[in-house]
């Protein structure tokens, strides 16, 4: 072959393994001409040092996690400007921290600047699918991403989409006139409810048309996986390809000329999926294989992505947040193979209306393919270690700015650092796969505003989620007796008591499996039995299954305490229980608690090696010694923000016992309330942007997680709870504390856990509508299988609790209370028939008739803090992994205080 051909066969073979895997660039090595001609930018190096510029213009992130303080980005807000679509990119579709810090800016930007939209490079039938789910709460995003993440978006099926996707349905729920929406923009696939919706309105609107629409889709609509159907569909001789667009064309010629019989919205959206449709089969009748074409093929979809963004906005009147790779979100192309990019089109429709974030990184680790994969699958993404940036790279200069994160509005350089952001030099955009041969920026002209990390992490990948189990029909399967299958599952309980030997708790540890860490509820805070059981199968997961640490629903101060006592023996855990189990959680003033504790404790005592650790992970209290051990850092590691952080924290070290510190902190004005909030949440932002050296580092971080939980339980009193809303946006957000407190003890101990709380903390979907959020829920999201949930119930007995008409009980307001009789037709009412008093059963394997039966929406008690209350309505096979049932249930033993 002459070299001029290989030339040329090797680019079209380059250019087709874009299109194939939708990879953000295949770039060349020569600078990218801007696409307006000559802006005199320059070919080499600026003649002068850019730092000192960059230095004037960089603004310090406090860090990428969408949780917390947003102080930091309000210099960020003010650059938005007027701005109607902003664009925020990632220099890697594989690194974390990319869509972490793109969800922390989606949020400010909800909450701060009125944007209510957010663009992902997904299709537009993965968009309408998990906006659907975002407005109505129908559908589940783990299934919805499952399905549609494949292929070339294999990289987005991440925790980390996932985690943004459930903020926005959160916040749904606390503001339902106000929703955030989901778009995707993206043309490789049309899923077949796009067909359907497009045929239902024809149906309804113009049923003259139905048969001709019908008969021009017919075969279109896939019945395969996206991953197949996109393989297949690459596959085809170009004819085919070419003929299936003239058939989406004709249906869209066909439906843009008629006006709707209904309502005018649904004519509009119908004309959109139909288009939708078309784009997909028109990117496919390209000629890949010509490298002529093949950059055509890479301008049209960039165009397709810019006009759908563009036609949601004019469409809902939304600010919207756009999301996907830098090299689409330019303003000019940073490779010839990508000629026009979104983000050019983007301006050239909306002008100053539209605005580009870059991203950029030094140094890191990424997930990825192997170099020039086509139709990437999950088996085919592995990790690769990214080396700090080259020098005379664009990242290699950004890197020398002395913040570790940052940002900086690119407008307002001053002339020195101009002239090196006008300069095209190499800059790492690394797109499904690696390693990038490297593209040509110029910052200055490409984007508006640019955003640094020191260094990267990769992105949490997820598990794919098999076929759907369908909950059965009434008279179906669900309506048969389950009885014998729950006997055939249910293994029986020697005792619920903690001690004596552990085989009739093998098989919970079988159906555990290797899970990082178990939830283990109550359907009664006031019962004894439950936690016994908890404090039982503590004991048997530490002696054969390794696990290590106890979170307790309970204040992040009172785990504290009583870790240092399990640990070193100091303190007295009567004492400590006595003084910060107060309101809510004197629940866990009990013996049984206090058993558990003393137990750790001798355990710690013959293993002085290998020490069992106590975490509570509670926002509604914060005791004195939390402020005191974030002076006591500050005083060692920042002399310097002491006298600032010590104002801060004046007035809120709490000097009353706990309870009339939490009903006084309760009663104050709202105004007052807030304001403390913010004031705890300055002194975080303080700490935050500190970098620890070698020696303060781990002092630092768990510095900051006390600085956290103190500003966790001012922010938990900030909400108005005489407004619906803000209450179940309270609890919502107490839900979501506990799991990011749970979380960050599982990372920093790096032990197996027990989370001992109620059922309500510990399932996997909510069941009470007063509690939006669940922990459970956001475990397994965070987790995956790494958690597991056991939740509990019971047929029969007495319990503690207080009256429904007391808000904050103390100890004069407990009583007993007896359960009642089993209500008909409820969860307790068949359990209570299998011939064990006590037993568990194992949901995941249980036999299908069972499974019918528990997957159905029944009453079942979940007993709190107050009684009576009416039954709640559980999916227990929805709601947990295993469940154990008592028979009779013994009020809890509370403590006296001392």
């Amino acid at each position: 072959m002459a070299p001029s051909l290989t030339r040329r066969f090797t680019l079209a073979k380059r250019l087709l393994t874009a299109l194939l895997v939708w990879l953000v660039v295949v770039p060349g090595t020569a600078a990218v001409a801007p696409a307006g001609g000559d802006s005199g930018a320059q070919d080499g190096p600026a003649a002068e040092d850019p730092l000192p510029g960059l230095e004037r213009i960089a603004r310090p992130l406090r860090g990428v996690d969408p949780t917390g303080p947003v102080g930091d980005l309000r210099p960020f807000g003010r650059a938005i400007g007027d701005a109607v679509v902003v664009g925020i990119g990632e220099a890697a579709h594989g690194g974390r921290d990319f869509v972490t810090f793109r969800d922390r800016a989606l949020r400010y930007l909800v909450e701060e600047k009125g944007f209510r939209a957010f663009a992902l490079e997904a299709n537009w039938s993965a968009g309408l699918r998990l906006d659907e789910y975002l407005r109505t709460g129908r559908g589940d995003p783990v299934r919805i991403m499952s399905e549609e993440f494949q292929n070339a978006h294999v990289l987005l099926h991440s925790q980390d989409y996932l985690d943004m996707i459930r903020w926005m349905r959160r916040y749904n729920v606390a503001h339902p006139g106000d929703p955030v929406r989901f778009v995707g923009t993206d043309s490789g696939y049309a899923g077949p409810e796009l067909y359907d919706r497009v045929e239902e309105h024809v149906r309804r609107a113009h049923p003259e048309l139905l048969p001709q629409v019908t008969e021009l889709y017919r075969g279109l609509r896939p019945t395969v996986s996206v991953h197949e159907w996109v393989r297949t569909a690459m596959a085809a001789p170009l004819a085919e390809r070419r003929a299936r667009a003239e058939r989406t064309g004709k249906v869209l010629e066909l439906l843009r000329p008629r006006g709707s019989a209904g309502a005018e919205d649904d004519h509009v959206w119908a004309v959109q999926h139909a288009t939708a449709v078309d784009q997909v089969a028109r990117l496919y009748a390209f000629d890949f294989a010509d490298p002529q074409v093949a950059p055509q093929a890479m301008a049209y979809r960039d165009t397709v992505m810019a006009e759908n963004t563009v036609w949601w906005h004019r469409q809902t009147g939304q600010k919207v947040v756009a999301g996907g790779h830098n090299s689409h979100l330019y303003l000019e192309s940073s490779t010839p193979d990508l000629p026009l990019p979104q983000g050019q089109v983007l301006r050239e429709r909306l002008g100053d209306g539209y605005l580009m974030v870059a991203l950029s990184f030094d140094r890191g680790a990424v997930h990825a393919t192997e170099r020039n994969l086509q139709n990437p699958a999950d088996e085919d993404v592995r990790r690769f270690e990214v080396e700090p940036a080259a020098p005379g790279t664009v990242e290699h200069m950004l890197d020398r700015v002395s913040h570790a994160d940052w940002y900086a509005d690119l407008r307002t350089a001053p002339p020195s650092a101009r002239a090196w952001l006008n300069t095209t030099l190499p800059k790492r955009e690394i797109g499904t796969d690696y390693p990038p041969p490297g593209d040509q920026v110029a910052l200055l002209r490409m984007a508006d505003l640019v955003v640094h990390l020191h260094e990267i992490r990769p992105s949490r990948r997820l598990d794919r989620v098999t076929a759907q189990q369908r909950t059965p029909a009434p008279g179906g399967p669900a309506d048969a007796d389950p009885l014998p299958a729950l006997e055939a599952a249910a293994r029986p309980l020697r005792t619920v008591e903690p001690e004596g030997p552990f085989a009739d708790l093998r098989p919970l540890g079988e159906a555990l499996g290797d899970a990082r860490l178990v939830g283990i509820g109550q359907a009664s805070h006031g019962g004894h039995e439950f936690q016994a059981f908890q404090h039982r199968a503590f004991r048997y997961l530490v002696a054969e299954k390794g696990f290590r640490s106890l979170v307790l629903e309970a204040p992040w101060s009172t785990g504290l305490r009583l870790d240092d006592y399990l640990r070193t023996g100091r303190g007295d855990p009567l004492r400590i229980m006595s003084e910060e189990l107060h309101s809510g959680y004197l629940f866990m003033h009990t013996r049984e608690i206090l058993d558990l504790v003393r137990w750790m404790r001798q355990y710690n005592i013959a293993h002085p090696g290998d020490p069992l650790r106590f975490a509570g992970n509670d926002s509604s209290y914060a005791g004195p010694q939390l402020y005191d051990r974030v002076e006591e850092h500050v005083r060692r590691a920042h002399p310097e923000l002491l006298p600032r952080v010590k104002e801060l924290y004046r007035g809120l070290r709490p000097a009353l016992p706990a309870l009339d510190y939490m009903l006084a902190y309760i009663n104050e004005p709202l105004d007052v309330r807030r304001e403390k909030a913010k004031r705890t949440a300055e002194v975080l932002e303080l700490l935050r942007a500190r970098t620890p050296d070698e020696r303060t580092g781990r002092d630092h971080v768990w510095a900051v997680q006390h600085a956290t939980a103190v500003d966790q339980v001012a922010r938990q009193y900030a909400f108005d709870y005489d407004d619906p809303d803000e209450a179940r946006e309270a609890m919502a957000y107490r839900d979501t504390m506990m799991t990011d407190n749970t979380l960050w003890w599982l990372e920093q101990s790096g032990d197996r856990t027990v989370l001992a709380a109620s059922n309500g903390h510990v399932y996997l979907e909510p069941y009470a509508s007063g509690y939006p959020v669940i922990q459970g829920g956001l475990l397994r999201r965070a987790l995956g299988d790494d958690y597991r949930a056991v939740g509990a119930a019971f047929g029969r007995g007495s319990f503690l609790a207080a009256d429904p008409s007391i808000a904050d009980p103390s100890d004069a307001d407990v009583k007993t209370f007896s359960s009642g009789p089993i209500a008909p037709g409820s969860v307790e009412e068949t359990l209570d028939r299998v011939s064990h008093p006590d037993w568990f059963i194992d949901l995941r394997t249980a036999p299908a008739a069972a499974r019918a039966w528990l997957g159905v929406t029944r009453p079942k008690r979940e007993i709190g803090t107050h009684w009576p209350r009416p039954p709640d309505q559980v999916n227990v096979l929805r709601s947990a992994d295993v469940l154990v049932y008592v028979d009779e249930t013994h009020p809890i033993g509370l403590l006296p205080r001392v």
